[in-house]
């Protein structure tokens, strides 16, 4: 059933990259290695219009944040002290999600999957898949447009209340989590997940895959993660090969430095 609210703002542009450092607070450090800042922000992600959305999933409004959450203990107090949260954005896709699972599955790492509502429109069995493998799901958007603190609060609200419906339709339970497409909050933002019951989360680990700077620099950057940290990649909007290769060597890698996995 399609939500009887006004349609979203179409996607701009895919070169617009809006960095969610507007509302990080200050004295967050950069990684070294492949020159990526530790939540720059520069996340890219599939543009276009929406699929069809179903049912309105409005859970009980949360309290709103002065920002959104970076590190693993702003969400999950109880994780281990080695743990690191690796979250995969702008999904699922027909031909890289699979294999990313695949990769997670071999080395007994569960993420979070920052799902767009149109890719969950378009392949719900993915959706089904993430979560039966034990991995959590984060609402991420109708159609990820961009640059998306620029649009009015009712466009914010309703980008984000269709992917919420979204993926309960494609048999999920509705996200607890928002990231803001590109990273690009602001307090309209904030103001917005909070009121449909969602926390916001950003990442501390920024390999800029999306960029495809190749297998090794991706590897690189997601290779200085430390305990605490959120990691980035993405599953959707363009060719994933070099973050699957990327985090086939790397995730034993930090399993062999003593960190482990949780989702949020």
């Amino acid at each position: 059933m399609l939500l009887t609210a006004a349609e979203p703002a179409q996607a701009v542009g895919g070169a617009s990259r809006a960095g969610q450092g507007a509302v990080r607070p200050a004295g967050q450090q950069t990684a070294g290695g492949s020159g990526a800042a530790r939540g720059s922000g520069m996340a890219g992600g599939p543009t276009g219009p929406a699929g069809t959305a179903g049912t309105t999933v409005t859970p009980p409004a949360v309290a709103a944040s002065k920002a959104p959450a970076y590190r693993i203990h702003d969400l999950r107090p109880d994780a281990p002290t080695d743990s690191v949260a690796l979250t995969i954005d702008d999904g699922p896709h027909p031909v890289w999600t699979p294999r990313i699972l695949d990769v997670l599955r071999l080395n007994r790492v569960s993420a979070t999957f920052s799902v767009v509502g149109a890719q969950a429109v378009a392949n719900p069995e993915l959706v089904r898949r993430i979560v039966a493998e034990g991995h959590s799901l984060c609402n991420h958007s109708m159609t990820h447009p961009q640059p998306f603190s620029r649009r009015t609060p009712d466009q914010i609200r309703i980008e984000m209340t269709r992917a919420q419906s979204a993926i309960v339709d494609a048999g999920a339970e509705p996200p607890r989590l928002f990231r803001a497409p590109g990273g690009d909050w602001s307090p309209a933002v904030l103001a917005a997940a909070a009121g449909l019951g969602m926390t916001s989360l950003g990442w501390d680990v920024d390999p800029r895959d999306w960029a495809r700077p190749g297998t090794a620099s991706i590897r690189q950057s997601l290779g200085s993660a430390r305990p605490g940290d959120i990691l980035l990649c993405h599953d959707g909007g363009g060719n994933r090969a070099q973050t699957v290769a990327a985090l086939r060597r790397v995730l034993p890698l930090l399993r062999a430095r003593g960190l482990s996995f949780v989702p949020l």
